[in-house]
């Protein structure tokens, strides 16, 4: 019962936040293209930008990992450490065993790739939600935060999302946008080669 009351509660804001950044990603300008990118977007094309991606996997968080997208005069370097949640069983999940840990040292990465990371988030976030069922659960929680300048250094751009929800064990259990973050970290860092 406790795991599914945890779930609406994060499903509700979950909800919340998503017409939030909608309303913030249509920014007033009504044309196609401003609703459809969102708002990190910066963070592929600027010339100095910086992406942080911060994950809480297991009860209170337990598993913390953090993703750092960092871009210098168009140079751009990915690093960071996440948990592989889904190579747990619900068994190992009962007996709060610690999922395996990826480790990227700081790894330069190409404008394609760099394109590739901010498309492969968008559509983990953009990904219709599905809520997840299963008797043993822990919490998924992941924080997107960016800052981009201009070129000249003139203008700037800042924000940041939240999302939290129930995990299950096994795959195909439900979807939601905290979950789809966490497995889109854990394929970048694998195509990385993060050991």
């Amino acid at each position: 019962m406790k795991g599914r009351a945890r779930c609406f509660l994060g499903l509700a804001f979950i909800a919340v936040a998503g017409a939030t950044t909608a309303a913030v990603g249509a920014g007033g300008a009504g044309s196609a293209s401003a609703k459809s990118a969102p708002r990190y977007a910066c963070v592929g094309t600027s010339n100095d930008a910086e992406l942080k991606v911060d994950l809480g996997s297991g009860e209170n968080g337990a598993w913390q990992s953090e993703i750092t997208v960092t871009v210098m005069g168009g140079t751009a370097e990915v690093s960071g450490s996440v948990f592989d949640v889904d190579r747990l069983t619900a068994k190992q999940m009962e007996k709060k065993h610690k999922p395996p840990r990826l480790q990227l040292k700081p790894k330069m990465i190409s404008a394609a790739q760099r394109t590739e990371l901010v498309d492969g988030l968008a559509a983990a976030i953009n990904r219709p939600e599905e809520a997840p069922d299963c008797p043993v659960s822990t919490v998924q929680s992941a924080k997107l935060s960016w800052s981009c300048k201009s070129e000249s250094g003139a203008t700037s751009t800042a924000g940041d999302m939240s999302f939290e929800s129930d995990r299950c064990p096994d795959k195909g259990k439900g979807y939601t946008h905290a979950i789809g973050i966490a497995d889109w970290a854990v394929a970048l860092f694998k195509r990385l080669g993060a050991r």
